[in-house]
């Protein structure tokens, strides 16, 4: 039986039809990034994940995880004159002042504090240089073979750099544990401290906008620029970030989150509100 060209053509086109085209690459601005299906462990999409750039404030998340496992959340402790002499984000505060462990840790990973992440250093460690050095044989450990860490809170260091591969494996040990991975997605809370009392934001300005955003602590400095590890949920799929040297983490994680959700059949809900909303209080480095 023959048939026509022209109907072996138009039966050849619908064919075509059917296949669906790839999806483009997310077009986003960071020098590296990895986002990860923390459901199946694929990778959804990644860019220079081994190369190494400057962690900046998502140091903190090996802090807090150093914290958890060596003191718990529980307890206080004296804050040391030392513990203040670092620039903000800070609470500040007071040399002498008795502090509760838990508060502390809140505010490291919600308020991005640099002054906390250096009386909890000393605390834990006995001195800001035996907890480094606990730092950077806790990463081995964890299997990230191109982290140095030089401080507890990320400022800028010599030397003091990270991969995103690296950043993952240790924000995925942070989430596993729960009270960690609640805090980092807390919107805010009251700190008590001899300045008083305020109102700690958390420094993410995804949470509460962009739909799904559960943990994640940020990350700038003027050499690190924007650095970033969070987790997205939605319709029963994780999907979880970490990009480093980007100029706008917010647009970039949006982008990679959209992404990685419509790659995995999951509706996108219109945000709630737009992400360029007030800056959180006390931002500077987070």
């Amino acid at each position: 039986m023959q048939f026509p060209l022209r109907a072996i053509a138009v039966c050849c086109l619908a064919a075509q039809s059917t296949v669906a085209a790839p999806d483009p690459a997310p077009r986003v601005q960071a020098k590296a990034c990895l986002l990860i299906n923390a459901t199946t462990g694929e990778t959804v999409f990644s860019r220079n994940p081994d190369s190494e750039y400057p962690p900046a404030s998502t140091t903190k998340l090996l802090t807090a995880l150093l914290v958890y496992e060596r003191v718990g959340l529980r307890g206080t402790f004296s804050v040391d004159e030392t513990d203040t002499e670092v620039e903000p984000s800070h609470v500040p505060l007071r040399a002498g002042e008795t502090v509760a462990v838990r508060d502390m840790v809140q505010s490291l990973l919600i308020g991005s504090d640099n002054d906390t992440a250096m009386a909890l250093a000393r605390y834990v460690g006995g001195s800001t240089p035996r907890f480094v050095n606990i730092m950077n044989t806790r990463v081995r450990q964890l299997g990230c073979s191109s982290t140095v860490f030089k401080n507890p809170n990320g400022l800028p260091a010599s030397g003091q750099h990270t991969t995103c591969r690296d950043l993952m494996r240790i924000f995925d040990s942070v989430l596993a544990v729960p009270s960690l991975r609640d805090i980092c997605e807390m919107k805010g809370f009251c700190l008590s401290t001899e300045v008083g009392k305020q109102w700690v934001r958390n420094h993410n300005r995804l949470l509460g906008q962009y739909p799904g955003m559960g943990p994640a602590k940020t990350g700038w400095t003027v050499a690190s620029r924007h650095t970033f590890a969070a987790a997205a949920k939605r319709g029963g799929v994780e999907l979880r970030l970490t990009l480093l040297n980007s100029p706008d983490k917010w647009t970039d994680s949006r982008i990679l989150f959209d992404y990685g959700f419509a790659r995995a059949g999951v509706a996108s809900p219109a945000s709630t509100t737009s992400s360029r909303g007030r800056s959180p209080k006390r931002a500077t480095g987070s």
